[in-house]
């Protein structure tokens, strides 16, 4: 019987590591505030780069030279925190 329990108090310790293990792994992945916020600042800054660009090629295309700027940079910046609206939804959802 001793035997039964002392593999059971080996199989019980391992599995003890394991989840150790496992919690120190998943609390290394939770970001900090600094590096969330760069994420964030680089999806708004990303998109708001595109549409910049885009709205001056549209306007050197067509000869219409706020307008393309102007539209395209809306766009940029709606599509920028569309994405951070995406990222924090994802990580609502981790949690």
């Amino acid at each position: 019987m001793s035997y039964k329990n002392k593999n059971l108090e080996e199989l019980n310790k391992k599995i003890g590591n394991l989840e150790n293990k496992n919690n120190e792994v998943m609390s290394n992945k939770k970001e900090t505030g600094a590096g969330f916020g760069f994420k964030i600042s680089t999806e708004i800054i990303a998109a708001l780069v595109v549409g910049v660009g885009i709205g001056l090629i549209v306007d050197n295309y067509f000869n219409t030279k706020p307008i393309g700027l102007i539209i395209f940079f809306i766009f940029g910046a709606l599509a920028g925190f569309l994405n951070v609206y995406r990222v924090m939804r994802r990580i609502e959802k981790q949690r």
